[in-house]
């Protein structure tokens, strides 16, 4: 009985939430980004806890550096920048392989070619900024058939379909994360990209690195895969610009020399990725996603 009202449950959700879509897609871009910005604002106020790790957090990377007048601007920001994201992803089935670049710019597309062009495939690590949904789109358009992306499944199972439907809707495809290091070593035999969202905190089994001035548990994965497998590594975001357009960027590829100390090496190469990623969010605090608790995690004394 426990198992069926779950499941009832989880559908009502996902019918909810299809519905929503289905009305913000009848909206023009102008009044659904009005609308995602409302409802970011909204969650800002509401939603204390989160509100609270964003307060924290900023206050963690930029210190007496800013006054806390800005901080709060920043954190309403990434708020409704949140909100904006999630209402461009549900309006996601009104793109295609064409029309998709009326909205979005790339730099570094030759970067990702010559990356494949080793061989080895590629290992894009991809940070919670500006609209980081819109990745499985344009990876999936540049390279067809060629990019793959590591995913958390929901537990709602019909939501989670879904989801899944609105990222892979232009060729790329998501490898469950109980799947990944075996699907992620095929894809690189395959000569193929595979994205990681790694700028988020790797819990105790990750690897401590200096991030934005504290020590931060970061996910060994990327690094380590291409220490082992020679497959380059490339760094990638998409930034909002003012115009709610998005610029996507593509790092020139980085190539892993192993050396006798391998832990050095991942944390080496990690640090690499995220010193690019911090680059960025001094740039655009507001882009970054500063509602999660990103230091949670720290080394045992």
């Amino acid at each position: 009985m426990h198992s069926e009202r779950v499941r009832w449950k989880d559908r009502c959700v996902h019918r909810i939430v299809a519905a929503f879509g289905w009305g913000c897609r009848r909206l023009s871009k102008r009044w659904a980004l009005r609308l995602g910005s409302g409802i970011g604002m909204l969650c800002y106020y509401l939603i204390k806890k989160r509100r609270q790790i964003a307060r924290n957090n900023l206050q963690i990377a930029f210190g007496g550096d800013l006054t806390h007048a800005q901080r709060t601007a920043i954190c309403k920001a990434s708020f409704i920048n949140v909100g904006k994201t999630c209402i461009e992803f549900l309006r996601f089935p009104k793109l295609n392989a064409e029309n998709i670049w009326h909205d979005v710019t790339v730099a570094g597309a030759e970067n990702l070619h010559t990356a494949l062009a080793g061989g080895k495939g590629a290992i894009v690590f991809l940070p919670h900024f500006g609209n980081w949904e819109l990745l499985s789109l344009v990876y999936g358009a540049l390279i067809p058939n060629r990019a793959k992306a590591i995913a958390f499944p929901l537990k709602n199972a019909p939501l989670n379909a879904y989801i899944w439907r609105h990222r892979e809707q232009m060729s790329l495809k998501l490898i469950p994360r109980k799947r990944a290091i075996r699907e992620t070593l095929r894809a690189l035999k395959n000569n193929e990209a595979v994205g990681f969202f790694a700028d988020q905190n790797a819990g105790p089994d990750g690897v401590f690195v200096n991030f934005l001035g504290k020590p931060a548990s970061a996910v060994r994965g990327p690094a380590t895969l291409a220490l082992r497998t020679g497959a380059p590594l490339l760094f990638s975001l998409s930034i909002r610009q003012p115009d709610d357009r998005h610029h996507v960027y593509i790092s020139p590829p980085i190539h892993p020399t192993p050396s006798h100390d391998f832990e050095r090496d991942v944390e080496t190469y990690t640090t690499q990725l995220l010193k690019q990623l911090e680059t960025y969010i001094h740039k655009y605090p507001e882009q970054w996603l500063w509602l999660h608790n990103r230091w949670k995690t720290q080394p045992y004394s």
